[in-house]
């Protein structure tokens, strides 16, 4: 019978056990890497150098995103899943499983709820929103050098169309995308 399989290093498994064996992983390794120890207790801290860190630290230990994707949607059947999702939900089972996009969507949603955002503002939350999608995270800096930042006025834009408090609303963006 022919089935897929996940290649780990030299060897291959099922989907179901390199993800049994990812989940072990995330748990034995909270204290040991700082990354999995912001997703899974101290989103406040999450931000660029979090996710950079998440990404090499799973692939130098043979969880590669696109491996770990690859098997959430064959024992999920959900396509594009996200990486903080992948390790949240390998630390706790019941923890939803949310692809970029819906990650994204749903903290956007919590930090306007109740707010009136003017034309511009929800303009450049779109802007925001089309790099956390590719992203998960966002930084002061990304405002000076992405394109779609750049284009529209960068940071100095950007700080002035949300009243000088662009820093605080970035923090309280990642807080949400990995809360």
């Amino acid at each position: 019978s022919s089935e897929v399989m996940i290649r780990v290093g030299s060897d291959y498994q099922k989907p179901e056990d390199y993800l049994d064996s990812f989940a072990r992983f995330v748990r034995e390794n909270p204290e040991r890497i700082e990354a999995i120890m912001i997703v899974l207790r101290r989103p406040k801290d999450w931000k660029t150098g979090a996710l950079k860190e998440l990404r090499e630290k799973l692939a130098l230990n043979k969880f590669p995103e696109k491996e770990l994707r690859k098997a959430h949607q064959l024992v999920y059947n959900k396509a594009l899943v996200d990486i903080i999702s992948m390790v949240k939900h390998a630390a706790r089972e019941e923890e939803p499983i949310y692809s970029a996009e819906e990650r994204v969507d749903r903290a956007l949603a919590k930090i306007t709820t109740g707010k009136t955002l003017t034309e511009e503002q929800a303009k450049w939350l779109g802007y925001i929103r089309e790099h956390l999608i590719e992203n998960l995270t966002i930084g002061l800096e990304d405002f000076d050098y992405i394109p779609a930042f750049e284009r529209h006025g960068g940071k100095a834009m950007a700080n002035k169309v949300f009243g000088n408090k662009l820093e605080a609303l970035i923090a309280e963006i990642n807080f949400a995308i990995a809360a």
